[in-house]
């Protein structure tokens, strides 16, 4: 009875906890420069965004951020259109409207940058399903989008129960997609839109198809029937990025399975946890982690992880951070260092683990 108490207090405190916007800090990526190449041919964004004015404030004097959000689910605009139609939103997210001749004017490096390189990633994203016949995880690297609950569980099922992935997308007829999942929830969406492909997803993910992109579009649709957030955003894509999700729901989304909720930091019961951690990886079963406020590491927080793996010979915890990139640290593997990661994937110590990390959801199967 203590041990439901409290696995029902801690489910309460994720769902209160959660509410805190996606931050990322572990200065360890880099973006590399676009070169003169690579912007050749494209049109400048003040001249995108002229031509489609008319369009976009449909009649008005301004626009808001959710004017434009409200578009983005229109199949009418693609290339071009549909990258500076994503860049004035971001540029609206610090805004509260814009007219003609601010928009015309905006010479931000990071909002121009971010049309370019929207523009590149839709020339270059591969308009099938799978592209290489079944998910590849190697290429899976989450988007600018704050999905870190979804990508992460989902990341670990491509690379662990990838027929599962792809039998929970049914092409129709229609050229729509029901998607539905193993706990029985279920949306049927139109193909994702460029702009819905600009805002929520990188150019590496892309290059496996847009599997990941309809799994998206369906939860964001399945999350607007019962989180307030999600269904003030008029559209799907754009409402997965709703904080306040708890993890353990997308555990038992993909699995069918019940979850247990572990309560990490300095009030785990650690024995608890390894036994949960070594239950995980005998019947392989899907877990993710949150690491809620920022540890005394180098490591991504308010970011959810999945954990691919325990040890108990090492005992150490193996975990994949969704925006699967590479990072070698200046000297060994520490908290000071950072951890050395290969597509996302790094080992730090149990000790490491239960002290940085706040929370953990197991399937129970």
């Amino acid at each position: 009875m203590m041990l439901l108490r409290e696995s029902v207090i801690g489910l309460l405190l994720l769902l209160v906890l959660l509410v805190l916007p996606v931050v990322v800090l572990a200065n360890d990526t880099k973006t590399v420069p676009l070169t003169a190449e690579e912007l050749k041919g494209i049109t400048p964004f003040v001249a995108v965004v002229q031509r489609n004015w008319k369009s976009w404030s449909q009649g008005n004097d301004t626009v808001a951020k959710l004017d434009l959000i409200a578009q983005m689910a229109s199949p009418a605009y693609k290339g071009e259109d549909a990258a500076a139609l994503v860049a004035l939103e971001i540029y609206l997210k610090k805004n509260p409207s814009v007219d003609l001749a601010t928009a015309g004017a905006i010479d931000d490096p990071k909002i121009l940058d971010r049309y370019y390189r929207s523009v590149l990633k839709l020339r270059r994203v591969k308009r099938v399903l799978f592209a290489n016949g079944q998910p590849s995880f190697e290429l899976l690297q989450q988007g600018p989008v704050g999905d870190c609950y979804f990508f992460s569980a989902s990341g670990w099922m491509a690379r662990n129960r990838p027929a599962d992935v792809m039998n929970a997308i049914t092409r129709l007829d229609d050229g729509r997609f029901r998607v539905r999942f193993a706990n029985g929830d279920e949306a049927t969406v139109t193909t994702p839109t460029d702009a819905e492909l600009a805002i929520n997803d990188s150019d590496s993910t892309l290059q496996d198809g847009l599997w990941m992109s309809v799994l998206e579009k369906a939860t964001g649709t399945i999350q607007a029937r019962t989180y307030r957030k999600s269904a003030t955003i008029p559209d799907p894509t754009v409402a997965i990025d709703t904080a306040g999700i708890p993890i353990g729901s997308i555990v038992k989304r993909w699995t069918g399975q019940e979850v247990k909720v572990f309560r990490l930091g300095a009030r785990a019961q650690r024995e608890q946890v390894r036994k949960a951690l070594v239950r995980m990886q005998e019947r392989k079963s899907l877990a993710t982690s949150l690491l809620l406020h920022r540890p005394p590491a180098k490591l991504a927080y308010d970011h959810v992880y999945a954990i691919m793996g325990f040890d108990q010979a090492t005992d150490t915890v193996t975990l994949w951070n969704p925006w699967g990139t590479d990072f070698t640290p200046h000297g060994p593997s520490s908290p000071e260092n950072g951890y050395a990661r290969k597509k996302g994937i790094f080992t730090l110590s149990f000790d490491e683990f239960v002290s940085f990390y706040s929370y953990l959801a197991i399937e129970q199967n």
